[in-house]
């Protein structure tokens, strides 16, 4: 069964260090891939398992010539024993190094699997273990990167760009607990176009969604990037902002002067009805209360 848990600091962690790790350990990979005649990978095994064989048996050789006549049986026999394992315990210690890049192209597969960001390890030369580690990484980073895209498509609105309604309550409640908590005022406005329903029934839906992209694009822009703006539904946003909370600027001020939109026989007005707190409070209670206020500007006409 596949692990779906969200990542943890602490995986976040581990994964840090093993890919600060890899880099270490690549040393012995980058100078084997310096020379020229082990360009290949199969070069680079072929490479240290002859020297890991060759070197030992030549220090043997040199220690049995140079006591030639003090060496006993039993103390040749030892020399070839540790000189056999020092050669194994060299050749397995290289091809360990030599397997770091493919350590580093599973590492990325975790990382993509449990949902981190994967860190590029760069490698030189252009051999198999190379290939397949840049391709098990830029492939990792291109999904993560698509799932981001599609992450961020599902939280917008597709005609206006704006939150769309289930993620702008829950971003407005995260500020609204979050600023108040600091000792700021939240602010939530809720704005209809005025006549939009007018304004659709003359020019058409195509022209209507045109206005709506237009007066999203308003209301983003005028309220800052700190606010959270969204898409409320139909012609409706909301809008959570915050704030000293003896010096929060007037909605009316702020978002209610008239939009020039071309095709409109005048400028389009925003109707407005907002509800503010300095403590944290449900976000319902806020748009209960802004709506409200919304119901009697329009009965004002």
């Amino acid at each position: 069964m596949s692990d779906t848990r969200p990542p943890t600091e602490h995986d976040e962690s581990d994964a840090a260090r093993r890919h600060a790790g890899s880099a270490d350990r690549l040393g012995f990979y980058r100078l084997l891939a310096s020379l020229p005649a082990l360009a290949s990978y199969r070069a680079k095994f072929v490479a240290v398992v002859a020297a890991g064989f060759f070197a030992p048996a030549f220090l043997l050789v040199l220690v049995i010539v140079l006591g030639a006549g003090r060496l006993g049986l039993l103390t040749i026999v030892a020399l070839v024993v540790l000189f056999a394992v020092l050669g194994f315990a060299l050749v397995v210690r290289a091809i360990d190094r030599l397997l770091v890049p493919l350590d580093a192209a599973e590492a990325a597969v975790d990382d993509l699997a449990f949902g981190r960001g994967v860190t590029r390890v760069d490698v030189p030369g252009s051999d198999t273990a190379a290939q397949v580690l840049r391709g098990v990484q830029g492939l990792a980073q291109r999904v993560q990167r698509e799932a981001q895209g599609s992450r961020t498509r599902g939280e917008r609105d597709e005609l206006t760009g704006l939150l769309n309604r289930s993620v702008g309550r829950e971003r407005a409640q995260q500020m609204i607990d979050g600023e108040t908590r600091r000792g700021r005022c939240v602010r939530v406005v809720v704005a209809d176009v005025v006549d939009f329903a007018a304004f659709n029934a003359r020019h058409g839906s195509g022209h209507g969604d045109a206005m709506l992209k237009v007066i999203a694009a308003r209301i983003a822009r005028v309220a800052g990037e700190d606010a959270v703006v969204v898409r409320w539904g139909g012609d409706a946003f909301l809008i959570a902002q915050s704030g000293p909370p003896d010096d929060m600027p007037d909605a009316q001020e702020v978002f209610g002067r008239p939009i020039v939109v071309k095709g409109a026989d005048e400028p389009l007005r925003l109707v407005l009805g907002a509800a503010q707190s300095a403590s944290r409070v449900p976000l319902d209670q806020l748009v209960a209360e802004a709506e409200a206020a919304l119901a009697a500007a329009r009965g004002r006409g």
